[in-house]
Formats: C-alpha cells, structure tokens, sequence
C-alpha cells in the first residue's frame, strides 16, 4: 500500500464517520436527559475521530510534496 492509497483510505474513513455524525444529529432534538447527554459524548467521539481522519490524510498527502521542494 502506497502512501497515496493509504491517505484515500483516511479520507474513506473521514467520509463515513462524518455520515454517521450527519445521521445522529436529528436526534438531538428529540433525546432527553441521560440518553441526551450519551448522544453528544457519542457525537463528541466520532466527530473528533473524523477530525482525525482528516488530518492524518492531509499530512499524508502532502508528504512527497514537501520532499521534493
């Protein structure tokens, strides 16, 4: 696996948690209490994961770019 391939497979990952996040946040104004409360630390979780993702991409993207300058 090249590093090209494995910064797509980041921006892949990036993609679907970001989906899981677009999907649970209806809920948030429907849930009360605790389960409110469990929603956002879920939320919380995947939203910095995908933050993650996007990351670890973009410096994997750009590793052969800064070697060759």
């Amino acid at each position: 696996m090249t590093i090209d391939e494995l910064a797509r497979e980041y921006e892949t990952q990036y993609e679907a948690i970001s989906a899981k996040v677009d999907a649970l946040t209806p809920l948030l104004d429907i849930y009360q209490g605790k389960r409110l409360y469990e929603l956002r630390k879920k939320l919380k979780v995947y939203y910095d994961m995908a933050c993650e993702c996007r990351h670890t991409a973009s410096l994997l993207l750009k590793y052969y770019g800064e070697d060759a300058a």
